[in-house]
This record gives C-alpha cells, sequence and structure tokens, in this order.
C-alpha cells in the first residue's frame, strides 16, 4: 500500500457484523474512514464511531451518487460491504446486489482509485434459481467490466459473536423446546468474520495478488444439522429438532416473507438446496496468507 500514512477508504454498508470486524482492523493502522450509511439505518450501529476522529460519517441513500463523488477525492479505497438478505421492496436485490456495485466499479476507473473491495457471497451464480444469488454474480461481473482490477471476496456462512446464523438459533433456543432443521444435509463452510476481515485487510495492504476472486471458508464442511449440534453441545442444553424440507417450508416462507423482518423467504429456501462449500478450486485464506480460526473454539468463547 506504499508508505503514505493514512489511508483514506471509503466503506459502504460498514455498520454491519462483518463491518464492525474490518473496521475494528482499520481503525488499528491509522486509516481514515469514511463510512457511508442509509438514511433508513439504525442509528444504534454507528453511535460508537461519531467521537472517532478518523471515521466521518455519510448519511446517504442509493440514489445519492453525488454524495459519493464529493468524498472520492484522495481516497485510496473502497470497499462494498452492502448486501440484504431478504427483500423490502420489488428488485431491491437488483438495485443492490448488481447495480451499486457495477456503479462503484464506474467511479473507481474515473477516479483512478488504487483499488475496489466487494463482498459477495459463496456460490453465487447467474443461473440460479434464487434472486439473492443471481444478483450478487451479476454485480461481480458488472464491477469487474467496470473496474477490471476490482477484487472479489466470496465468503461462506460467516460465523462470530451476534451472528445472523448461531446468534439466531442460539436466541430461539433459548425460548423454544424446538429447533427448525431447514435442510438437514446442506453443507456449509462456516468462516470466522475476523478471517474475512483480515483477508481484505491483507488484499489492501498487498499488490501481489494477481487474481479477481477469493473464496473464503473455514478449514471444516459441517450439514445444518451438524451445526445446530454443536451449537446446542456448546450452550450445553437439549432441544428438539424438526426437521423441514425446503420444498415444502415455500409455502409457509410466501406467507412469511410479508413481514418487516421475516425469519425465512422463499427466496432462502431456493438457496438451501445447494451446498455452500468452496468447490472452484479459487485462491482463499491460505494464499491470503491466514490461518482459518477454529469454530468450535470461538463458539465456546462467545456462547459458554
Amino acid at each position: 500500500m506504499g508508505k503514505r500514512k493514512n489511508k483514506k477508504f471509503l466503506i459502504f454498508g460498514g455498520t454491519g457484523f462483518l463491518g464492525n470486524s474490518l473496521i475494528r482492523l482499520l481503525l488499528k493502522m491509522d486509516a481514515e474512514i469514511i463510512l457511508f450509511t442509509r438514511v433508513s439505518s439504525s442509528g444504534k450501529s454507528i453511535q460508537k464511531y461519531k467521537s472517532n476522529p478518523n471515521i466521518k460519517i455519510v448519511y446517504w441513500n442509493f440514489t445519492d451518487y453525488e454524495l459519493i463523488k464529493e468524498n472520492i477525492s484522495n481516497s485510496d479505497c473502497i470497499i462494498n460491504l452492502c448486501g440484504i438478505l431478504y427483500e423490502s421492496r420489488k428488485n431491491d436485490f437488483f438495485r443492490i446486489h448488481s447495480d451499486f456495485p457495477a456503479l462503484l466499479g464506474k467511479i473507481s476507473s474515473q477516479n483512478n482509485l488504487d483499488s475496489l473491495i466487494h463482498v459477495s457471497a459463496l456460490g453465487v451464480s447467474e443461473f440460479s434459481e434464487s434472486k439473492y444469488s443471481r444478483s450478487k454474480a451479476i454485480g461481480e461481473r458488472k464491477l469487474l467490466e467496470n473496474f477490471p482490477n476490482g477484487k472479489i471476496i466470496r465468503p461462506s456462512l460467516l460465523f462470530g459473536k451476534d451472528d445472523n446464523f448461531f446468534g439466531q438459533f442460539s436466541e430461539m433456543a433459548s425460548i423454544s423446546p424446538f429447533l427448525p432443521l431447514i435442510s438437514r444435509t446442506t453443507k456449509f463452510q462456516p468462516v470466522f468474520v475476523d478471517d474475512v476481515a483480515k483477508a481484505i485487510i491483507n488484499l489492501l495492504k498487498s499488490t501481489k495478488y494477481k487474481e479477481s476472486t477469493f473464496e473464503i471458508g473455514g478449514e471444516f464442511i459441517y450439514s445444518f444439522e451438524e451445526l445446530l449440534k454443536i451449537l446446542l453441545e456448546i450452550k450445553n442444553i437439549k432441544r428438539i429438532l424438526i426437521p423441514l424440507n425446503p420444498k415444502l417450508m415455500m409455502i409457509p416462507a410466501f406467507f412469511l416473507q410479508q413481514l418487516p423482518k421475516p425469519p425465512f423467504t422463499v427466496d432462502q429456501m431456493k438457496l438451501l438446496k445447494k451446498d455452500n462449500i468452496l468447490d472452484n478450486n479459487l485462491p482463499g485464506l491460505k494464499e491470503l496468507g491466514i490461518k482459518p480460526a477454529d469454530m468450535k473454539k470461538e463458539l465456546v468463547n462467545i456462547y459458554r
């Protein structure tokens, strides 16, 4: 990253789970951060950053391109962590996962940025049944068409304190004697959130990585059922697992997805038909010089 200190990063979607971990590491590097947060997002998640002199908070909407242009001068890099798990409005997936990365690619080219790092997801495909998966894959392609030096990171299921998977099932287990086992056999390769943040940092620090796409997963592969059993074992509680078939869950998912924060959607049921594991032989943690964290050890630290 050269010798100039106080690198300046524009971060989008930085108030989420991965963003918190990444910002913590960037601040240790004495980086300057311009944190773009949606006007509609909760104030709680950015409260802790307000008093930090190294962080400038910019409230914006996806349509406000001028605000990006105003803040991009003298910047070294854009990091895009924006992503949604369900749509609040029609075409949100394509607006956020496809159109926005394409725009960032264009802006990066126009402003001769050193680098653009975009976090996608493992297993995305333009041929997927799932709109989430299709929109993410189209976004990757468009970003690289507009900015060929861009770097794409595709993580598997992220785990860590307050994650979407173990955190949600842990909460459920504290109030219910049953846990839904949606798609018993779907396989995952969970990766520690800090390892993904380190992967981004390593891509920022070095220009030696010529590849454009990195797939990030942990050391071991687990089925959905194994992951729930590990969580219950660590929490030292017993719960009854109710096996559910994603195909049969389409009907309740159709109604549940109308809720403001749905527990699951039709699109997520489609995603669960396919394993979420490293199988494209692309560079990952090892090539980025990172030893994957031990999932069970980290979960013990969180839940015991």
